[in-house]
């Protein structure tokens, strides 16, 4: 898939889950329910950590440490996603193809050791926020509330 494509599905579905948590209600956002983090709150602290982690290896840092963004609202949350998501696009037009493909070495948070292209790194963000945007919608459920479609095709439905 076309690196940019995924790119503006991943910056979609991340503020489309959010907005989607403010239509259905701000106290569900900080709720705790039964998941790997306790609250969407924490879910969306831990995936924006993560993505900096991973434009901070797509940089050429090999042992960078875990930011903490200021999620105390969804307003907040969309905010850092917005600045975040743009300090990715200024990097990511920076790079060549080359670079892209170009083999980076890094350690993860335990400190294992890892090589991966910037492309391969994308991938695995991208990924990785998905797998927690369902944990969101598993969260409302528990709440008593809708999730969201955010799939690929209603970014594309939307989107053409």
């Amino acid at each position: 898939m076309d690196k940019d494509k995924l790119f503006s599905y991943h910056k979609w579905a991340a503020i489309a889950c959010l907005q989607h948590v403010q239509n259905v209600g701000e106290e569900f956002y900080s709720k705790e329910g039964a998941n790997s983090f306790a609250s969407i709150q924490e879910t969306t602290e831990h995936v924006l950590g993560v993505e900096k982690l991973w434009l901070l290896r797509m940089s050429g840092v090999t042992n960078p440490t875990f930011e903490h963004f200021d999620v105390e609202t969804t307003a907040k949350a969309i905010e850092a996603y917005v600045l975040l998501h743009e300090e990715m696009e200024r990097f990511f037009s920076s790079r060549t193809d080359q670079q892209w493909e170009e083999t980076l070495h890094y350690r993860n948070m335990r400190g294992d050791k890892f090589s991966t292209t910037r492309e391969e790194m994308l991938f695995t963000f991208v990924n990785h926020a998905s797998y927690h945007r369902g944990q969101v919608t598993s969260l409302l459920r528990q709440f008593g509330k809708e999730g969201i479609a955010l799939d690929y095709i209603y970014f594309q439905k939307e989107n053409r």
